[in-house]
């Protein structure tokens, strides 16, 4: 005869679907993205930060590559 297993018991605390937001979490985190991004150098064009990541690039290491940013909608480098 096989082996039944118990049910699981639902964890305490879990009586609501809905998942608890924390809301002062979010802000922080929201507010600290904008604030890292406020710290960079923006470019308005993919093709304006590829151009200044080549003619900056330091002989062959590896060279920045931009990325577009979520919070300013503009273009960002990152190294490597």
């Amino acid at each position: 005869m096989p082996r039944r297993h118990p049910k699981p018991r639902p964890r305490r605390g879990a009586g609501s679907a809905e998942p608890r937001i924390d809301v002062e979490r979010v802000a922080r985190q929201a507010a600290q993205r904008r604030e890292a991004c406020a710290a960079k150098v923006r470019y308005d064009t993919e093709a304006e930060a590829r151009s200044f990541a080549i003619m900056h690039s330091p002989g062959r290491g590896p060279r920045a590559t931009p990325y577009l940013c979520d919070v300013c909608d503009g273009w960002h480098l990152t190294r490597g």
